[in-house]
């Protein structure tokens, strides 16, 4: 089984057409060593750089630079990379072979791929993950998974805050950096993504059909039947042999009719007549019963009005009455007589009348209860006379048609017929324009039910491919979790493992039971802990990066690039000791692991048991020969 990867085989930094810097890399542990100052984090920015990461905060040296450029091992075969030393959106330019290659070939062979995916040319991200076999993943928040959102978790710089897991950048989300940790753990969010965006897709289109197959429904007859095809082509089928039979009755009229015509002729006459002077009836009967009920609705409108009204003003009548009885009168409010001493607040203030303060707040209480009875009751008997109204409209819209029709039928069977013959033949042609129009409205009926049928069909397939994608998407969602319990374990038993290893500096690392890892919240637990001593942060941020490229060589299923860049190893104050220890740990462990794996790191205090060609890259640095020959 192949696995993901890449590596820096040579980095070369240019300046007005000559080298700068120019060091070959290897697989394994890389180690630029040399003083603080001497330009280390410069070329850890510039592998940054090269590799897809935005970046524009350069030191004044590398900014006067032209361009970086990189030769590449990948799983998919060797690119050169070139990219000019400007902003972070600075495109880069690609040629598919190694560095000997590309400068035999000037600018020929090199395609130039924005840092971002744009809509009409696919980005770096995208060539360098195909190279690498890593899927080419999108987060949740629908934002491309680019190789800056993937080198912020490979890359430990002095810049972001120790307990800080991911690279700072300003505009981060929680989304993006569950999405890069899932991706590097060997989760399928690429295809997560895409079933979710599917779903959402076809949900709109299945509404869309819905919508349209409700709407087609709505205009159809109320026989049910009428919606189906088959059912409107019988039908369509006896209206013709219909047609048939009355054409042929029209024609052999005079073989068809017999003496006994005329007699049925004048009963049929006197019959409809009957019908239509009975429609005229029950059609005046219901006018004016509509109108009673009409009369009704607004008396009981203005009543139901009246009642809301008195209930309204009920609660202010009360309080009137509390503030006047405690007006403490003293003169008549007729004749302005002096009033006697009151008998006490259980009396009238003016004629001395005992009362009965309960008594009263009782009364208005039973009035409140009998105007909301009287109003509940009026509400239900305007809603039945509304509802009687709306029945007594639909009962007279039918007699008002249904009398129509047959005054038509009538008018033209005894009014313009003089004959028997003439009756049975105007009948006859009737119906042939009723079947004409019937059939004209079957056929319209009948595009219909086919447009129904398709958008039920369409609606099924819709419906099968959204529950395919849902059963699949809870399988990969089960699969993930399992997946990424199984990641995070090895990675946090790597780590745990890394911190034992520590210098007797932090109690906690000795006996430490787990180390959490949550990308969303950017953090690691150790313990449930998360703050400890600075140079103890660094130190827990850079086992959990190291553990999350052990593990990958230890599993194929990771899609990590088995790729790690530290320039932080002594930062915040860490003493030598623990710095060269740690050194020691990378060291060891890149020799246990069983893919190939590239660590690169930089140190100002070089553990001088390294110090073998096979690890060390370049010359010890100083003031005096520092990273970049600028001169």
């Amino acid at each position: 089984m192949s696995y993901s990867h890449f590596h820096i085989r040579r980095l070369r930094v240019l300046l007005k057409g000559a080298s700068v810097y120019d060091q070959s890399f290897h697989a394994g542990v890389n180690i630029i060593r040399g003083e603080n100052g001497s330009g280390k984090s410069t070329i850890a920015d510039f592998i940054f750089y090269i590799l897809g990461g935005e970046f524009d905060n350069w030191k004044t040296v590398a900014a006067n630079c032209d361009e970086v450029q990189a030769e590449v091992a990948t799983q998919g075969g060797v690119l050169t990379l070139r990219r000019e030393i400007d902003r972070a959106q600075t495109p880069m330019h690609v040629f598919f072979g190694p560095m000997v290659d590309a400068e035999q070939h000037g600018l020929d062979g090199w395609e130039t791929y924005p840092i971002r995916r744009s809509e009409s040319r696919e980005s770096f991200s995208q060539v360098l993950f195909r190279a690498s076999g890593i899927p080419e993943a999108q987060s949740q928040g629908a934002a491309n998974i680019t190789m800056n959102q993937l080198m912020r978790l490979l890359y430990s710089d002095q810049r972001t805050p120790a307990a800080f897991l991911f690279r700072f950048e300003p505009f981060d989300t929680r989304e993006i950096r569950e999405a890069v940790g899932d991706l590097v753990c060997g989760l399928s969010v690429y295809e997560l993504y895409e079933i979710e965006l599917n779903l959402r897709k076809l949900d709109k289109q299945f509404d869309e059909k819905n919508r349209q197959y409700t709407a087609l429904l709505s205009v159809l007859p109320p026989d049910e039947a009428l919606s189906r095809v088959e059912t409107i082509d019988s039908r369509v089928v006896n209206m013709i042999a219909e047609y048939d039979r009355l054409a042929t009755e029209i024609d052999n009229v005079d073989e068809l009719l017999d003496s006994g015509r005329a007699q049925e002729f004048i009963a049929g006459q006197k019959k409809a007549a009957d019908e239509l002077r009975n429609y005229r009836k029950q059609i005046a009967l219901n006018e004016q019963n509509l109108h009673i009920n009409e009369l009704e609705v607004a008396d009981l409108t203005n009543f139901l009005e009246y009642l809301e009204d008195l209930a309204e003003k009920l609660p202010r009548a009360q309080t009137s009455s509390d503030i006047v009885g405690n007006i403490d009168f003293t003169h008549c409010p007729a004749c302005l007589a002096p009033l006697s001493d009151s008998l006490g607040p259980e009396h009238c203030v003016l004629c001395g009348t005992k009362t009965d303060p309960e008594h009263e707040r009782s009364r208005y209480l039973q009035i409140k209860m009998d105007l909301d009875i009287q109003i509940r009751e009026s509400r239900q008997l305007l809603e039945e006379k509304k509802r009687s109204s709306a029945n007594m409209e639909r009962e007279l819209r039918r007699l008002r048609l249904n009398y129509q029709a047959e005054l038509s039928e009538y008018t033209v069977r005894y009014e313009i017929s003089i004959s028997p013959r003439d009756s049975f033949v105007a009948e006859r042609y009737q119906r042939l324009g009723q079947i004409d129009r019937e059939l004209s409205e079957l056929t319209r009926l009948r595009e219909r039910a086919l447009e129904i049928q398709s958008l039920s069909d369409e609606k099924a397939a819709l419906q099968e491919q959204i529950n395919s994608l849902k059963d699949r998407q809870k399988a990969l969602e089960v699969a993930s979790g399992q997946r990424r319990r199984q990641a995070l374990t090895r990675v946090s038993e790597t780590a745990k493992a890394i911190l034992k290893q520590d210098l007797d500096r932090q109690d906690e690392f000795q006996n430490a039971q787990s180390v959490a890892v949550n990308f969303g919240d950017n953090s690691v637990l150790v313990d449930g802990e998360l703050n400890f001593a600075e140079s103890s942060n660094v130190i827990v941020k850079n086992a959990v990066i190291l553990s999350l490229l052990l593990a990958a060589t230890q599993d194929k299923k990771f899609y990590h690039p088995r790729f790690v860049l530290f320039d932080n190893i002594e930062d915040k104050g860490m003493e030598q000791n623990r710095s060269h220890n740690f050194q020691e740990i990378i060291l060891r462990a890149s020799e246990d692991a069983e893919l190939d794996h590239q660590i690169i790191f930089t140190t100002s205090m070089f553990n001088p048991s390294l110090d073998e060609d096979k690890y060390a890259i370049g010359p010890h640095y100083t003031h005096e020969n520092r990273t970049l020959s600028v001169g």
